[in-house]
Protein backbone atom coordinates (compact mmCIF):
# COMPACT_ATOMS: atom_id res chain seq x y z
CA UNK A 1 0.00 0.00 0.00
CA UNK A 2 1.42 3.38 -0.99
CA UNK A 3 1.05 6.57 0.97
CA UNK A 4 -0.39 9.51 -0.95
CA UNK A 5 1.73 12.52 -0.05
CA UNK A 6 0.17 15.77 1.08
CA UNK A 7 0.49 17.56 -2.26
CA UNK A 8 0.05 21.16 -0.97
CA UNK A 9 2.84 20.56 1.55
CA UNK A 10 4.98 18.78 -1.06
CA UNK A 11 4.45 21.61 -3.56
CA UNK A 12 5.51 24.18 -0.97
CA UNK A 13 8.57 22.13 -0.02
CA UNK A 14 9.51 21.65 -3.68
CA UNK A 15 9.13 25.39 -4.30
CA UNK A 16 11.41 26.21 -1.35
CA UNK A 17 13.95 23.61 -2.49
CA UNK A 18 13.98 24.94 -6.05
CA UNK A 19 14.36 28.50 -4.73
CA UNK A 20 17.26 27.39 -2.52
CA UNK A 21 18.93 25.56 -5.44
CA UNK A 22 18.63 28.56 -7.76
CA UNK A 23 19.92 30.95 -5.08
CA UNK A 24 22.83 28.69 -4.12
CA UNK A 25 23.72 28.11 -7.78
CA UNK A 26 23.82 31.88 -8.28
CA UNK A 27 26.11 32.30 -5.27
CA UNK A 28 28.31 29.45 -6.51
CA UNK A 29 28.64 31.09 -9.92
CA UNK A 30 29.52 34.46 -8.35
CA UNK A 31 32.11 32.73 -6.18
CA UNK A 32 33.74 31.11 -9.19
CA UNK A 33 33.80 34.39 -11.08
CA UNK A 34 35.47 36.02 -8.08
CA UNK A 35 38.03 33.21 -7.95
CA UNK A 36 36.64 31.63 -4.76
CA UNK A 37 36.10 27.89 -4.79
CA UNK A 38 36.91 27.52 -8.50
CA UNK A 39 38.80 24.64 -10.04
CA UNK A 40 39.40 21.09 -8.92
CA UNK A 41 40.24 22.08 -5.33
CA UNK A 42 36.59 23.02 -4.81
CA UNK A 43 35.34 19.51 -5.65
CA UNK A 44 32.97 17.98 -3.09
CA UNK A 45 33.28 14.37 -1.91
CA UNK A 46 31.79 12.20 0.80
CA UNK A 47 28.94 14.59 1.60
CA UNK A 48 25.82 12.61 0.71
CA UNK A 49 22.74 12.77 2.89
CA UNK A 50 20.79 9.49 3.10
CA UNK A 51 23.55 7.31 1.62
CA UNK A 52 27.23 6.78 2.29
CA UNK A 53 29.86 7.57 -0.32
CA UNK A 54 32.81 5.19 -0.49
CA UNK A 55 35.58 7.76 0.08
CA UNK A 56 37.33 7.63 3.44
CA UNK A 57 38.81 10.76 4.98
CA UNK A 58 42.24 11.64 3.66
CA UNK A 59 45.21 11.15 5.99
CA UNK A 60 45.29 13.91 8.60
CA UNK A 61 41.92 15.47 7.62
CA UNK A 62 38.97 15.38 10.07
CA UNK A 63 35.34 16.00 9.12
CA UNK A 64 32.50 17.25 11.36
CA UNK A 65 28.97 16.59 10.03
CA UNK A 66 25.71 18.12 11.28
CA UNK A 67 22.27 16.92 10.10
CA UNK A 68 18.85 18.37 11.01
CA UNK A 69 15.89 16.20 9.94
CA UNK A 70 12.32 17.29 10.77
CA UNK A 71 9.55 15.04 9.39
CA UNK A 72 5.77 15.27 9.21
CA UNK A 73 2.84 12.96 8.57
CA UNK A 74 -0.13 13.85 6.38
CA UNK A 75 -2.49 14.48 9.28
CA UNK A 76 0.01 16.85 10.87
CA UNK A 77 -0.07 14.96 14.16
CA UNK A 78 0.95 11.32 14.08
CA UNK A 79 4.62 10.49 13.75
CA UNK A 80 6.05 14.01 13.67
CA UNK A 81 9.74 14.11 14.61
CA UNK A 82 12.77 16.36 14.73
CA UNK A 83 16.20 14.72 14.74
CA UNK A 84 19.65 16.25 15.06
CA UNK A 85 22.60 13.98 14.23
CA UNK A 86 26.28 14.75 14.72
CA UNK A 87 29.04 12.63 13.13
CA UNK A 88 32.79 13.07 13.38
CA UNK A 89 35.12 11.15 11.03
CA UNK A 90 38.83 10.53 11.69
CA UNK A 91 41.36 8.79 9.44
CA UNK A 92 43.45 6.22 11.32
CA UNK A 93 47.06 6.77 10.15
CA UNK A 94 45.99 6.76 6.48
CA UNK A 95 42.95 6.90 4.20
CA UNK A 96 42.70 3.11 4.26
CA UNK A 97 41.29 3.08 7.81
CA UNK A 98 38.67 5.43 9.25
CA UNK A 99 37.00 5.71 12.65
CA UNK A 100 33.87 7.75 13.30
CA UNK A 101 31.08 8.09 15.80
CA UNK A 102 27.47 9.14 15.31
CA UNK A 103 25.43 10.74 18.07
CA UNK A 104 21.70 11.43 17.50
CA UNK A 105 19.49 13.82 19.45
CA UNK A 106 15.83 12.89 18.96
CA UNK A 107 12.47 14.52 19.50
CA UNK A 108 9.39 12.44 18.64
CA UNK A 109 5.68 13.11 18.93
CA UNK A 110 3.09 10.46 18.12
CA UNK A 111 -0.70 10.50 18.36
CA UNK A 112 -2.59 7.32 17.51
CA UNK A 113 -6.37 7.66 17.03
CA UNK A 114 -8.16 7.17 20.33
CA UNK A 115 -4.92 6.89 22.32
CA UNK A 116 -3.00 9.37 24.49
CA UNK A 117 -0.20 11.26 22.80
CA UNK A 118 3.42 10.17 23.17
CA UNK A 119 6.39 12.49 23.41
CA UNK A 120 10.04 11.56 23.78
CA UNK A 121 13.21 13.59 23.54
CA UNK A 122 16.87 12.99 24.33
CA UNK A 123 19.90 11.10 23.05
CA UNK A 124 19.35 8.15 20.75
CA UNK A 125 21.57 5.09 20.37
CA UNK A 126 25.17 6.03 19.58
CA UNK A 127 27.16 4.35 16.78
CA UNK A 128 30.90 3.62 16.78
CA UNK A 129 32.02 3.05 13.18
CA UNK A 130 35.03 1.60 11.39
CA UNK A 131 35.45 1.79 7.59
CA UNK A 132 38.07 0.06 5.44
CA UNK A 133 39.01 1.51 2.04
CA UNK A 134 38.84 -1.76 0.12
CA UNK A 135 38.82 -0.18 -3.36
CA UNK A 136 40.41 3.17 -4.19
CA UNK A 137 39.29 3.78 -7.77
CA UNK A 138 42.05 1.75 -9.41
CA UNK A 139 39.78 -1.15 -10.40
CA UNK A 140 37.38 0.06 -13.07
CA UNK A 141 37.08 3.42 -11.32
CA UNK A 142 35.13 1.92 -8.41
CA UNK A 143 35.58 2.84 -4.77
CA UNK A 144 34.41 0.65 -1.86
CA UNK A 145 34.55 1.22 1.91
CA UNK A 146 32.80 -1.50 3.94
CA UNK A 147 31.68 -0.26 7.36
CA UNK A 148 31.20 -2.14 10.63
CA UNK A 149 29.41 -0.38 13.50
CA UNK A 150 28.63 -1.13 17.12
CA UNK A 151 25.33 0.38 18.28
CA UNK A 152 25.50 1.44 21.93
CA UNK A 153 22.24 1.55 23.97
CA UNK A 154 22.57 5.22 24.97
CA UNK A 155 18.95 6.06 24.15
CA UNK A 156 16.18 5.72 26.73
CA UNK A 157 14.10 2.72 25.61
CA UNK A 158 11.23 3.75 27.89
CA UNK A 159 10.82 6.94 25.85
CA UNK A 160 11.18 5.13 22.54
CA UNK A 161 14.61 6.64 21.88
CA UNK A 162 16.60 3.42 21.83
CA UNK A 163 16.47 -0.37 21.86
CA UNK A 164 18.17 -0.94 25.21
CA UNK A 165 20.65 -3.49 23.82
CA UNK A 166 23.97 -3.48 22.02
CA UNK A 167 23.53 -3.91 18.27
CA UNK A 168 25.66 -4.35 15.18
CA UNK A 169 25.50 -2.91 11.70
CA UNK A 170 27.36 -3.49 8.44
CA UNK A 171 27.07 -1.39 5.31
CA UNK A 172 28.75 -1.61 1.90
CA UNK A 173 28.98 1.66 -0.03
CA UNK A 174 30.17 1.59 -3.67
CA UNK A 175 30.98 4.76 -5.61
CA UNK A 176 32.07 5.65 -9.12
CA UNK A 177 32.76 9.06 -10.59
CA UNK A 178 32.46 10.15 -14.19
CA UNK A 179 33.34 13.49 -15.77
CA UNK A 180 30.20 15.30 -14.59
CA UNK A 181 28.41 12.58 -12.63
CA UNK A 182 28.83 10.26 -9.66
CA UNK A 183 26.79 7.21 -8.70
CA UNK A 184 26.63 5.61 -5.27
CA UNK A 185 25.16 2.28 -4.14
CA UNK A 186 24.56 1.03 -0.59
CA UNK A 187 23.52 -2.29 0.95
CA UNK A 188 23.41 -2.93 4.68
CA UNK A 189 22.28 -5.12 7.57
CA UNK A 190 21.46 -4.27 11.21
CA UNK A 191 21.18 -6.86 14.00
CA UNK A 192 20.10 -6.06 17.57
CA UNK A 193 19.84 -9.22 19.71
CA UNK A 194 17.68 -9.71 22.79
CA UNK A 195 15.50 -6.59 22.54
CA UNK A 196 12.74 -6.19 25.11
CA UNK A 197 11.99 -2.47 24.68
CA UNK A 198 8.37 -1.81 23.77
CA UNK A 199 7.09 -5.09 25.21
CA UNK A 200 4.38 -4.94 27.89
CA UNK A 201 6.24 -5.08 31.25
CA UNK A 202 3.49 -7.34 32.57
CA UNK A 203 4.88 -10.17 30.41
CA UNK A 204 7.67 -12.42 31.54
CA UNK A 205 10.98 -10.54 31.78
CA UNK A 206 12.53 -13.37 29.77
CA UNK A 207 10.58 -12.33 26.69
CA UNK A 208 12.93 -10.72 24.17
CA UNK A 209 13.39 -10.76 20.42
CA UNK A 210 16.24 -10.35 17.97
CA UNK A 211 15.51 -7.46 15.62
CA UNK A 212 16.94 -7.32 12.12
CA UNK A 213 16.95 -4.55 9.55
CA UNK A 214 18.05 -4.23 5.93
CA UNK A 215 18.73 -1.26 3.70
CA UNK A 216 19.32 -0.72 -0.01
CA UNK A 217 19.90 2.56 -1.76
CA UNK A 218 21.29 4.35 -4.77
CA UNK A 219 21.96 7.92 -5.82
CA UNK A 220 23.05 10.01 -8.78
CA UNK A 221 24.90 13.29 -8.31
CA UNK A 222 25.38 15.83 -11.10
CA UNK A 223 28.32 18.24 -10.90
CA UNK A 224 26.63 21.40 -12.08
CA UNK A 225 29.76 23.27 -10.95
CA UNK A 226 32.87 22.01 -9.15
CA UNK A 227 31.50 23.42 -5.90
CA UNK A 228 27.76 22.93 -6.54
CA UNK A 229 26.07 19.56 -7.09
CA UNK A 230 22.50 18.41 -7.71
CA UNK A 231 21.51 15.18 -5.94
CA UNK A 232 18.83 12.51 -6.27
CA UNK A 233 18.86 9.75 -3.66
CA UNK A 234 16.49 6.85 -3.04
CA UNK A 235 16.56 4.51 -0.05
CA UNK A 236 14.60 1.40 0.93
CA UNK A 237 14.64 0.30 4.59
CA UNK A 238 13.16 -2.88 6.07
CA UNK A 239 12.99 -2.89 9.88
CA UNK A 240 11.52 -5.09 12.58
CA UNK A 241 9.66 -3.59 15.53
CA UNK A 242 8.05 -5.05 18.64
CA UNK A 243 4.40 -4.82 19.63
CA UNK A 244 3.44 -4.78 23.35
CA UNK A 245 2.52 -8.49 23.14
CA UNK A 246 6.09 -9.27 21.92
CA UNK A 247 5.07 -10.00 18.33
CA UNK A 248 7.39 -8.72 15.59
CA UNK A 249 6.12 -6.35 12.93
CA UNK A 250 8.12 -5.57 9.81
CA UNK A 251 8.05 -2.02 8.48
CA UNK A 252 9.09 -0.80 5.04
CA UNK A 253 10.18 2.74 4.25
CA UNK A 254 10.95 3.97 0.76
CA UNK A 255 12.22 7.51 0.34
CA UNK A 256 12.95 9.55 -2.78
CA UNK A 257 15.06 12.60 -2.00
CA UNK A 258 16.03 15.42 -4.40
CA UNK A 259 18.49 17.97 -3.09
CA UNK A 260 21.72 19.90 -3.56
CA UNK A 261 25.05 20.50 -1.88
CA UNK A 262 27.31 23.54 -2.12
CA UNK A 263 30.84 24.24 -0.92
CA UNK A 264 30.90 28.03 -0.31
CA UNK A 265 34.47 27.92 1.01
CA UNK A 266 37.43 25.71 0.08
CA UNK A 267 41.05 26.48 0.82
CA UNK A 268 43.60 23.67 0.82
CA UNK A 269 42.25 20.89 3.04
CA UNK A 270 39.65 23.14 4.67
CA UNK A 271 36.14 23.01 3.24
CA UNK A 272 32.65 24.01 4.33
CA UNK A 273 29.70 22.23 2.69
CA UNK A 274 26.02 23.04 3.17
CA UNK A 275 23.04 21.38 1.55
CA UNK A 276 19.35 20.61 1.69
CA UNK A 277 16.96 17.95 0.45
CA UNK A 278 13.27 17.04 0.60
CA UNK A 279 12.91 13.28 1.31
CA UNK A 280 9.43 12.19 0.23
CA UNK A 281 7.94 9.01 1.68
CA UNK A 282 6.50 6.70 -0.98
CA UNK A 283 5.53 3.81 1.28
CA UNK A 284 2.97 3.42 4.05
CA UNK A 285 5.52 3.38 6.88
CA UNK A 286 7.69 6.26 5.64
CA UNK A 287 7.14 9.84 6.81
CA UNK A 288 5.06 11.65 4.21
CA UNK A 289 7.55 14.48 4.01
CA UNK A 290 10.85 15.42 5.61
CA UNK A 291 13.38 18.18 5.34
CA UNK A 292 17.06 17.31 5.39
CA UNK A 293 19.44 20.15 6.26
CA UNK A 294 23.15 19.44 6.06
CA UNK A 295 26.38 21.16 7.07
CA UNK A 296 29.92 19.79 7.26
CA UNK A 297 33.34 21.21 8.03
CA UNK A 298 36.63 19.44 7.38
CA UNK A 299 40.16 20.57 8.13
CA UNK A 300 43.67 19.24 8.52
CA UNK A 301 44.88 18.25 11.98
CA UNK A 302 48.13 16.52 11.01
CA UNK A 303 50.73 17.32 8.36
CA UNK A 304 50.78 15.16 5.25
CA UNK A 305 53.22 12.31 5.33
CA UNK A 306 55.95 12.33 2.69
CA UNK A 307 55.27 9.81 -0.06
Amino acid sequence: MTTRPNFPVVSTAWSLLVLAIVSAAGFAQEGEQAGEGAGEEAGIRDNSFLLEEAFNQEQGVVQHIFNWVPSWERDGVRGNAFDFVFTQEWPVFSQRHQFSYTLPMLYQFEQAPGEPSFEGQGFGDMLLNYRFQALDGKVGGWWAAPRFSVILPTGDEQDGLGNGEVGYQVNLPLSKEFERWAVHLNAGLTIIPGVGAGIDPGLSPLVARDLNGYNLGGSAIYFLRPNFHLMLENVAIWDEELEPDATEVQTFEYLLSPGFRWAPFTEGDTQWVIGAAVPIGLSEDAPDLSAFLYMSFEHRVRAKRCE
